[in-house]
């Protein structure tokens, strides 16, 4: 069972037992979805999603993460080449 914590425009968070769930609400929720651990992390996510800034994370599951959630075709770009230098 998940409770929603935060709403914005496009984005809801959700926490779940083992942590949080970042929804995209402009995609079905199959596939703009994505499973973090740490609150702190749902706000990057959603920052840098809203700004379209180039992530600086290394990990693979954040980057993948930030895929999940992307509709937008010339940042989901920049994450794939970010992604290929992991």
């Amino acid at each position: 069972m998940s409770v929603q914590i935060y709403q914005n425009t496009n984005f809801k968070v959700y926490k779940s037992e083992d942590g949080f769930i970042i929804h995209n609400t402009d995609k079905g929720f199959r596939d703009g979805h994505t499973h973090v651990q740490k609150y702190d992390t749902c706000m990057v996510i959603i920052k840098l999603l809203t700004t379209k800034r180039p992530p600086k994370s290394k990990s693979r599951y954040f980057l993948e993460s930030l895929l999940r959630l992307c509709d937008d075709e010339t940042y989901r770009q920049q994450i794939q080449q970010a992604l290929l230098r992991v």
